[in-house]
């Protein structure tokens, strides 16, 4: 049955269209998302597809063939196009067409697009395509029933879902067009910017936001609503005790640089070259353990590594670079066990006080352990120095 009704004034009305598997928040979403443009700002899996796809389906109406009104599902990326528009395709009985650049829509003309509209009901596609047509006049924007967003926190400065909204949508608000698509965003982070801590900047952004989508933001009172049905993490601070490691164990191969008459340009190549490894060395030590940088040191050294695909380097420079890795290596074996026991997962306590762990690999590992006992989602760990 389609999701119409007629009111007292003898006009017909939508009404909601749900899915029986639909949570309360999802239906409170969708009445409001069916009353009034909405962005739907909720956690990742907390299902804002399904909200727009049960949307859709209360639009059914509309949209059914001969029906000359369409739907258009914009998504930010070519992957997002298959995946939901195979959610649709599941959950309503409507055509869906689906869209993107490397299909040449860039040089279908009016007849081409004409042949969608009359074929498909939902067409999902990624913004510019919308943007390039609507500019074509291929599509009009009073022809499109609902217009969905996904991620519509991309909507600012020149980027398609703002275009769309400043140069077509809003043009047809202000000439008073009452043949408005129903605006549906969703995200799960209103704002992009980053560092920002200042609430009455925060709430700015998502009033800009709100605005430039002539929508309201729903989301749900408290996370306990949701927690019901998603699993969030707890967070839990351990802190590590950073040691310094002295680097001396390292020289820079520069007399042997200096002595091998390289040109200039090789010779600069070659010392850059053995800058960059002593400092991966380095972070290797002060950062993961000895036996870390070890094990780098080995792993630079097999001769099928490929080291050079970059610079200026000779083989007399290819020489001093491998050399280099190979004296590392030999520094790095006298303070790890000799072969063949080299082993260090039977007490990781004691490679730490013999440095061959650092700190922060053992606080690691420990919050790691916890993980056998606990289920997945239940505590997210942040390991950082004291």
């Amino acid at each position: 049955m389609d999701p119409m009704e007629v009111n007292s004034s003898g006009t017909q009305e939508l009404y909601t269209d749900p899915l029986p598997f639909a949570r309360s928040y999802q239906m409170e979403a969708l009445e409001k998302a069916i009353k009034q443009n909405t962005i739907v700002f909720l956690e990742t899996g907390s299902g804002k597809t399904l909200i727009a796809i049960m949307l859709l389906r209360s639009y059914a109406y509309f949209l059914r063939k001969p029906s000359p009104y369409i739907a258009v599902f914009l998504v930010p990326t070519v992957v997002l196009v298959t995946q939901q528009a195979e959610a649709v395709e599941k959950h309503t009985d409507l055509k869906v067409g689906k869209y993107w650049g490397e299909m040449g829509v860039d040089y279908w003309d009016a007849a081409t697009w004409k042949q969608q509209k009359e074929e498909y009901e939902v067409l999902v596609m990624t913004p510019m395509i919308l943007l390039d047509a609507l500019r074509h006049s291929f599509l009009r924007l009073d022809m499109i029933k609902v217009l969905i967003f996904d991620e519509c926190h991309n909507a600012r400065g020149r980027y398609p879902y703002a275009c769309i909204m400043t140069e077509f949508y809003h043009r047809l608000l202000q000439s008073n067009n009452s043949q408005l698509p129903r605006i549906f965003g969703m995200t799960a982070s209103p704002i992009k910017a980053k560092g920002s801590s200042i609430a009455s900047t925060y709430w700015q952004q998502i009033s800009d936001l709100e605005n430039l989508m002539n929508s309201k933001v729903y989301t749900v009172e408290s996370e306990s609503v949701l927690a019901k049905f998603i699993p969030f993490s707890t967070t839990k601070l351990k802190i590590y005790e950073h040691v310094d490691i002295p680097n001396a164990i390292l020289n820079s191969h520069e007399t042997a640089l200096e002595a091998s008459n390289l040109k200039e340009s090789a010779t600069e190549s070659t010392r850059k070259k053995i800058s960059k490894l002593f400092l991966t060395f380095l972070f290797c030590l002060e950062e993961l353990g000895v036996w870390f940088a070890f094990k780098a040191a080995e792993s630079l050294s097999c001769e099928e590594i490929e080291l050079f695909t970059w610079g200026n380097l000779d083989i007399s420079g290819e020489t001093i670079v491998r050399d280099f890795i190979s004296d590392a290596l030999k520094v790095f074996s006298n303070h790890v066990p000799a072969a063949p026991w080299r082993s260090i997962g039977d007490d990781i306590y004691a490679s730490k006080d013999a440095g061959y762990l650092s700190s922060k690999v053992i606080c690691l590992i420990e919050a790691l352990l916890q993980y056998r006992s606990v289920n997945t989602h239940d505590e997210c760990f942040f390991v950082t120095s004291s």
